[in-house]
């Protein structure tokens, strides 16, 4: 840990020298919100918060409830300047969820050129900041990258807030930092260089070390406990800390003598990732608006809805047009309110799902209950 400490400190020192050539462009483009203001980043300071991933946030917003949200990621491009102009006059801040390739890390001509493409589509479109979502493996004996890795988020984040200090640097992180999917990164230093972390409470099951591969759950209470206390045991305080939950669940088609309609147990086949023979790469991921309309099509034969006692999630089994039983695992209102409570016991920064897009209709009572578990994080 010296090493690395020490490794992440010359890093930050040598992107600091290097961070003076990234300029402000001038917005050639006059606001197009009827309130300039609402051109500016948004001037709140340290709140609860409730980052909504989207990925196609440009034609669903309508399906948002702007009353809970406070930071809308986009992964889909730049906003709209509709979008934007709603979202400021809420007072929620617009990011962009950005990546940046492994292999370039301390490539320092490509970072300063990268950094200052990140300003240039922020400022251009008037929003308020990044949120990083590199998910690459960098293993325990990479210590040199991990730190690279830090100092570009802290590059970044001292770019921007040299530009001005409203604007908002994010990094979401695994669900544990004990290395998940090869993913030994400096979770202290990025906690320290960044606003905040938002742990990816989902896809927990990206490898399993069971002896028999069997379907689970995709969000288990047990795992996020677990891992937010590893987070705290580095020395990473609660209001650096967002809990992320998912709007979506796995489907997976069961094998063997277990492929029967009313069996709790899903058999599955074994599909490999990053050196763990079992993992959620052998299902595939549906929308909770799609599981809903397969629990309500009564065309589908199906088991009851089900109640997974250890990991508090429910979960069910169907039969597909192929004449297959498959068995959904996600995460519902209760589920996913047990996680906020969680996160409040917890003292957490806050809340974050991915991702809103995959809800329906708010006038839907379905639709309402998840968002009103995720609100309930305020109350």
């Amino acid at each position: 840990m010296k090493y690395l400490t020490i490794i992440t400190t010359i890093v930050l020192i040598v992107n600091v020298v290097h961070s003076s050539t990234i300029q402000s462009r001038v917005n050639t483009q006059s606001c197009p919100c009827s309130d300039s203001s609402w051109c500016e980043p948004i001037d709140i300071g340290e709140r609860p918060e409730f980052m909504g991933f989207s990925v196609s946030g440009n034609q669903n917003y309508a399906n948002y409830d702007f009353s809970k949200i406070t930071t809308l990621a986009s992964f889909f491009g730049p906003v709209s300047s509709d979008l934007l102009c709603l979202a400021h006059s809420k007072g929620i801040r617009v990011v962009y969820g950005t990546s940046y390739p492994v292999a370039q890390l301390g490539n320092w001509t490509f970072q300063e050129e990268w950094i200052q493409q990140q300003v240039d589509l922020v400022q251009s479109t008037y929003a308020d900041g990044l949120n990083f979502d590199v998910e690459d493996p960098i293993y325990q004996n990479s210590s040199d990258i991990s730190a690279l890795y830090t100092g570009l988020v802290a590059e970044t984040n001292y770019v921007f807030k040299k530009l001005n200090p409203n604007y908002q640097i994010t990094v979401d992180v695994a669900w544990s930092p004990n290395c998940i999917d090869g993913r030994c990164y400096d979770y202290q230093g990025l906690a320290q260089a960044s606003d905040y972390l938002v742990a990816m409470d989902y896809d927990m099951q990206s490898q399993m070390f069971t002896e028999t591969c069997l379907a689970a759950a995709n969000s288990p209470t047990a795992g996020v406990i677990q891992g937010m206390q590893a987070f705290f045991d580095l020395g990473i305080p609660a209001s650096k800390l967002v809990m992320g939950l998912p709007f979506y669940g796995y489907r997976y088609t069961c094998i063997g003598s277990s492929a029967s309609l009313n069996n709790p147990v899903c058999q599955i086949k074994l599909v490999p990732f990053r050196g763990v023979n079992c993992s959620d790469a052998a299902g595939s991921q549906l929308t909770y608006s799609t599981i809903l309309s397969i629990i309500q099509d009564p065309t589908i034969k199906k088991s009851s809805i089900q109640w997974d006692s250890i990991a508090n999630a429910p979960f069910f089994n169907y039969i597909d047009s192929n004449g297959l039983v498959n068995q959904m695992r996600f995460d519902n209102a209760q589920s996913l309110q047990d996680k906020v409570n969680i996160a409040q016991s917890l003292s957490l920064r806050g809340m974050a799902v991915w991702n809103i897009d995959q809800l329906g209709p708010l006038n839907q009572t379905e639709y309402s209950d998840l968002w009103n578990s995720i609100n309930s994080f305020f109350n």
